[in-house]
């Protein structure tokens, strides 16, 4: 009998791996002759700095409109640097680079988070499994959505990486490593707060990530005049971060909340700004702080590992972003294939099922419309456009569940060294 599991799960790994890379054939014929919108700001953002750092945020919308329609470069200016490589051909290799780029971030990202959950004894599994993971995890709109041009899954292999190094007895290394992504995007900063939490980690931890958010604003300072810091820090964030854009690929649950009350085709169409309640923004926030504090106090509790803690973490970035467009979704992915991983390795079948009904709603990309259902009730509608959200709740939900009812393997032998 076990032989027949055995080898029926072998199967069914080996026909999810062919599934994950017909679904990545498909998608990358798609992009043939695609360029996203977004690529052309970054590829803009590098052309204007290369010519005239003080250009950065110059573009044809004006500052005061870049910050107040949320459209156009928005980044803080050390992200110039991670975006150089693209800027510095055509934009057609700049697209090359940077969509392919986002792929094999986006491999080694969910290759390194299996290998850390085996590493520590969370999961074991077959080869074929582990392959059917990533090659699944790849197929999904937020990873397709990066390709398109987004930097997501780059930012994301940073996180992954100081996560790795800190589980490796190297927390400060890891830290000033999340801190390089910090000031890209601000969110990795809450990997951070796993970290702080833990008594042995928490000097090197805030020591690493205050040097490395130093030295690369340093680096960044070397070329990049004093203007263009306070044009972002004075003229653009304020107005940056009261707003949110109404669009059904913006997935953040700001965004989810203003749409009960947004007309479909507006929705659908338009790309325009509304003021978020401060309310509504600083809940919402403490809520996601709350979930990331709640799973550190409950892994500790079964003794499950920090990596569990993590996973939440990186997912939560997703839903208390104000612009969680579709394709920062991939900071959840991580969290679907522990999810998925820890289920298939103590048998939780309901759980994997759950955890697939996950990945059906992350498969298709967040800007995808469905026609069909604009004769449906309003609230039908929402749930379907809520989706990339509403997923991550549940696969938060399904990873404090599993911490209490499958705990890690590690946790287990220690209990019962026989």
């Amino acid at each position: 009998m076990l032989t027949q599991t055995t080898t029926l799960r072998r199967l069914t790994g080996l026909f999810a791996v062919l599934v994950g890379i017909a679904l990545l054939v498909y998608e990358t014929i798609s992009l043939s002759g695609a360029q996203g919108s977004d690529f052309a700001v970054f590829y803009d953002a590098v052309q204007r700095t290369m010519a005239d750092p003080a250009t950065m945020y110059l573009d044809s919308r004006g500052v005061a409109e870049t910050a107040r329609s949320l459209q156009g470069f928005l980044y803080p200016p050390p992200s110039i640097m991670l975006l150089w490589p693209i800027g510095m051909g055509s934009s057609g290799t700049g697209f090359l680079i940077i969509s392919w780029g986002a792929l094999i971030a986006a491999a080694w990202a969910f290759a390194a988070w299996l290998g850390l959950l085996r590493r520590e004894g969370v999961i074991r599994l077959a080869r074929i499994e582990y392959l059917a993971l990533i090659a699944l995890a790849l197929a999904t709109g937020p990873v397709f959505a990066n390709r398109l041009g987004q930097v997501d899954t780059l930012i994301l292999a940073l996180c992954v990486g100081g996560v790795l190094l800190s589980a490796r007895g190297h927390p400060a290394w890891g830290a000033a490593l999340l801190a390089v992504g910090a000031w890209t995007k601000i969110y990795p900063a809450l990997l951070m707060v796993p970290l702080l939490l833990n008594p042995r980690q928490r000097l090197p931890a805030f020591t690493g990530f205050a040097v490395g958010a130093l030295l690369t604003a340093c680096a960044a300072a070397a070329f990049i005049p004093l203007s263009v810091w306070q044009t972002y820090a004075f003229d653009m964030l304020p107005a940056m971060s009261s707003r949110t854009i109404i669009n059904i690929d913006n997935q953040s649950l700001v965004a989810d909340f203003v749409r009960l009350n947004i007309d479909h085709a507006i929705a659908h169409s338009s790309y325009d700004t509304v003021v978020v309640p401060a309310m509504l923004r600083m809940g919402i926030m403490l809520a996601g702080l709350v979930i990331i504090a709640a799973m550190q106090l409950h892994a500790h509790r079964y003794r499950a590992s920090p990596l569990l803690v993590q996973s939440v973490t990186l997912a939560v970035i997703c839903l208390i972003a104000p612009l969680g467009w579709g394709h920062s979704y991939a900071y959840a992915l991580p969290l679907l294939i522990a999810v998925a991983a820890l289920a298939i390795h103590h048998r939780r079948w309901i759980t994997l099922l759950l955890a697939a009904g996950c990945w059906v709603a992350l498969l298709i990309p967040a800007h995808r419309q469905f026609p069909f259902l604009e004769e449906w009730p309003h609230a039908i509608w929402w749930l379907v456009h809520s989706r990339y959200a509403l997923a991550v709740i549940l696969l938060i939900g399904l990873a404090f569940w599993l911490v209490a009812h499958a705990q890690p393997h590690h946790a287990t032998n220690r209990s019962n060294p026989s």
